[in-house]
């Protein structure tokens, strides 16, 4: 499988209100393959957003490179969609004309865009709300249209930040089942990061452990490769086997060290 994403020994400093300097990131070096889902997870402030915006280009590093297709990363691109925890949609504008907004930049033409959004929208269950506008949608409902929105204009690469840490419990495991099955279907390359190490787990390929500030890479676990998890990995009955348990456990056990390391 060729590497989609190579991130070579970065490092980023920021900072703060005071003046102060903050290390973010130190020396992180990370390796993914194409249309694999991969997740961060660590103790919170470990530079997991930070390495995220760096992909994206929105944030320069300090130090170190990063590589998408073997080509040096120097800013934003069209190659690569965002999907935020705010879920960042224009309030005036419909759900059809949000899905539409990435399209129309791109200058494809109406009746194609319009075409191209109503089957993203159709994928992700709001058919039956094209003409709605965001502030009458549930969170849940907001998220799929970030979600459908990204998908639309046909990023490589898929970046989402925690984009379901607002919701409640079974909002958050509808949207889970959601993006699995259209991650089935178009098989983008996902670098998710989310706080949860069980949705971490379930979701991704590969699940990368940060340390605390400066962050950098405590561990991988390459779940699908190394077939951590028994049979259809995405069955109901998986997040309640024996296999699972003991892995969440292990990873929530580093995360606790960083944190009690941390005091």
């Amino acid at each position: 499988m060729s590497v989609k994403i190579l991130c070579k020994d970065l490092g980023k400093v920021f900072c703060d209100a005071t003046g102060k300097q903050v290390e973010a990131l130190k020396e992180v070096s990370l390796q993914i393959e194409d249309k694999t889902f991969v997740s961060i997870v660590g103790p919170s402030g470990c530079g997991k957003s930070t390495l995220l915006n760096i992909i994206a280009g929105l944030t320069q590093p300090d130090s170190g490179k990063t590589f998408i297709n073997n080509e040096l990363l120097s800013a934003p691109g069209p190659d690569r969609g965002y999907v935020f925890q705010e879920f960042a949609l224009f309030p005036w504008k419909t759900v059809l004309s949000n899905v539409e907004f990435g399209l129309k930049m791109q200058g494809i033409g109406k009746p194609e865009r319009r075409q191209i959004a109503k089957r993203y929208i159709d994928l992700v269950g709001l058919r039956d709300f094209l003409s709605v506008y965001p502030d009458q949608l549930s969170g849940g409902m907001k998220q799929r249209v970030a979600i459908a929105r990204a998908y639309a204009y046909n990023p490589e690469i898929l970046l989402m930040d925690e984009p379901f840490g607002g919701l409640d419990a079974l909002t958050r495991a509808t949207m889970q089942k959601e993006l699995i099955n259209l991650w089935s279907i178009k098989q983008k390359t996902i670098v998710f990061v989310t706080h949860s190490v069980d949705e971490s787990i379930y979701l991704s390929d590969k699940v990368v452990v940060f340390t605390t500030r400066p962050g950098t890479i405590k561990a991988v676990f390459n779940i699908t490769k190394d077939n951590l998890l028994p049979g259809d990995r995405y069955a109901p009955e998986v997040k309640s086997s024996r296999e699972f348990i003991d892995l969440s456990q292990e990873i929530w056990k580093l995360i606790a060290e960083e944190a009690i390391n941390d005091l």
